[in-house]
Parts: structure tokens; C-alpha cells; sequence
């Protein structure tokens, strides 16, 4: 009788572990934003999304100005996604998991010259 309980200890045991381990997947990357507020308005809005593998950039308001986000991808370059669509609109990347953003920052372009949110946002990836 005694074998059989530490028996059903062990595979209790086993199966409490095996179930940890089968909930413990890859750890997901958070969202993260980056704001640029001129004069006491935000401007322009940018996200990271999609397990980090995204970037959005927002114009968030009606001020005639272009807004852009600057971001590095974890293998290349700094690039720029440009939005002078007008209040209300978004423009995003594609959505690249296998090749994710690491830093950005959300700007605001006046007269071709942008306007960036310091320092860029870390996604831990």
C-alpha cells in the first residue's frame, strides 16, 4: 500500500510539472507607446504591437502637421513611416515577428524637420 501512494505522489507530481511547463510557453512581448506632445496637445501617437513585430503611427490631432515614427528592426537600419494623411489617420508597417522592432519613437514633422519623443521605446525584444 505504501509503494502505491508514493506512486501517486510521483505522478501527481509529474503531471503538476508537466502542466507548468505546458502554460510557461514563449514569453509575449507588451504593446509599448510613445507620445509627442507640442504646446499642450499630443500630436502624434505610436505603438508597437503585434508581439512587437508592428508599428503604428496616429496623427491624434487637427494641427495640419505630418507625423512619423522612427524605429529599428532587430536586424537593420533606422527607418521612418511617414503619416501626412491629417487628423485621425494611421499608417503602420507590416507586421515582420520574425524580424522584430527593438527601439522607436513617435515624431512630429514641421516644415520637414521631425520633432521626436526622447528616448526611443525599449519593446525588450
Amino acid at each position: 500500500m505504501a509503494r502505491y501512494w508514493k506512486t501517486g505522489r510521483a505522478l501527481t507530481a509529474g503531471a503538476a510539472l508537466l502542466g507548468a511547463l505546458a502554460l510557461s510557453g514563449p514569453a509575449h512581448a507588451a504593446d509599448r507607446t510613445s507620445i509627442v506632445a507640442y504646446g499642450a496637445y499630443t500630436r502624434a501617437q505610436a505603438v508597437s504591437y503585434g508581439a512587437n513585430g508592428a508599428v503604428r503611427v496616429c496623427d491624434v490631432y487637427a494641427d495640419g502637421y505630418g507625423v512619423a515614427v522612427r524605429y529599428y528592426r532587430k536586424v537593420g537600419n533606422r527607418q521612418t513611416l511617414s503619416n501626412f494623411k491629417g487628423n485621425n489617420t494611421c499608417s503602420e508597417t507590416t507586421d515582420t515577428q520574425s524580424n522584430p522592432i527593438i527601439l522607436f519613437t513617435a515624431c512630429l514633422v514641421i516644415d520637414s524637420v521631425d520633432y521626436c519623443a526622447s528616448p526611443y521605446q525599449d519593446t525588450g525584444r
